[in-house]
């Protein structure tokens, strides 16, 4: 990993900034939830996955992919994987048989909990560990960082 000095004549551009955060939080976040992913014997995407299962039961695929922002057929792998490993289903959705609705087994609701809490736990330790002003701006970035993470998915899907 690359750390770009902070001058007071050549402050880092946005992206270099933002890309050296998001990293350093991402691995962080990993590292509190390995033994998880490792009991389980998932990878971070299939992690990932059961995670927005836990958020939107029986969300379908095509969604997924978009909320993920991976392209849907990496997600149709790993609900493959998933379901073999008999942490996910997939049923019928009501209002249309020819899709699919994805959902949690209770052994991987179990999990996700527990990770989820893990994730919480070491997010809100960290914060507490910050002062109300730094808090109070991570709070109004929030809309900011959504509209980069969208954008981000968006670029993906453009032809390069």
């Amino acid at each position: 990993m690359t750390v770009v000095p902070v001058s007071p004549e050549a402050p880092p551009r946005l992206a270099i900034g933002l890309a050296d955060v998001l990293a350093r939080i991402g691995r962080g976040l990993r590292r509190r939830t390995r033994a998880a992913r490792e009991a389980l014997d998932v990878t971070h995407s299939e992690s990932e996955l059961l995670r927005l299962l836990g958020r939107k039961p029986g969300i379908r695929v095509q969604d997924a992919a978009l909320t993920l922002g991976i392209a849907s057929n990496s997600v149709s792998t790993l609900v493959k994987q998933l379901s073999r490993a008999g942490l996910i289903t997939r049923c019928a959705d009501p209002l249309d048989g020819r899709v699919a609705q994805l959902r949690l087994t209770p052994h991987a609701e179990a999990w996700v909990t527990q990770v989820g809490t893990a994730r919480e736990d070491a997010l809100e330790r960290a914060l507490d560990s910050l002062s109300e002003d730094d808090r109070d701006s991570l709070q109004s970035a929030m809309p900011a960082m959504l509209r980069l993470s969208r954008a981000l998915s968006r670029s993906e899907e453009a032809p390069q």
